[in-house]
């Protein structure tokens, strides 16, 4: 006599498996484009982390050479060129061996940290300003260029650049903003 109250399964239907092997696919999908995320905010911490370093460096280039900076010779106040590549800038004639005014002196700093930016930094340059009403703080915009979406990271739109630094420039840089007094 067969017993018609009990009835197993004895295996799982192909639907089942199916649509746990569609729902473990999308988990890792998920836990991909999360790792790729991390990596991309992990890389602009370290970018702006070098941000900051090189800004601190220009403000206490400033300050060694306080008559150079009163004269305006340590405005910088050029458009950005997006460049990947690490070109030196050429050194002004002033040697540290030479007696050099305030603004040799405020020239080779801008050239020694100018070629910093771009050695530490994709693309890497920088927009200073001197804040006219107060006479002792000065404006530092820190710039690079980060993956862009054709490369797998997608980027987000940063709006600290000033228009005059990034006029006409395609794809938008990334800037960092510091304000430093002397």
């Amino acid at each position: 006599m067969k017993n018609s109250f009990h009835t197993y399964q004895h295996g799982s239907s192909l639907l089942e498996v199916l649509i746990a092997v569609l729902i473990m696919s999308f988990g890792l999908l998920a836990l991909g484009s999360l790792t790729a995320a991390s990596v991309q905010y992990g890389k602009s911490a370290q970018f702006q982390t070098i941000g900051v370093q090189l800004a601190g460096e220009f403000a206490d280039r400033m300050r060694s050479n306080f008559k150079g900076f009163i004269d305006n010779s340590y405005n910088k106040t050029s458009v950005y060129v997006s460049s990947n590549t690490v070109i030196a800038l050429p050194s002004p004639a002033c040697t540290p061996t030479a007696v050099c005014n305030s603004a040799q002196i405020a020239a080779v700093d801008l050239v020694e940290w100018r070629n910093d930016l771009r050695r530490r930094l994709p693309g890497g340059d920088a927009y200073v300003l001197r804040d006219p009403v107060n006479p002792l703080a000065v404006d530092i915009w820190i710039m690079w260029s980060e993956a862009t979406a054709a490369e797998g990271l997608s980027v987000a739109s940063n709006n600290d650049c000033p228009a005059a630094a990034v006029a006409g420039v395609s794809p938008q840089p990334r800037c960092a903003y510091f304000r430093t007094s002397i």
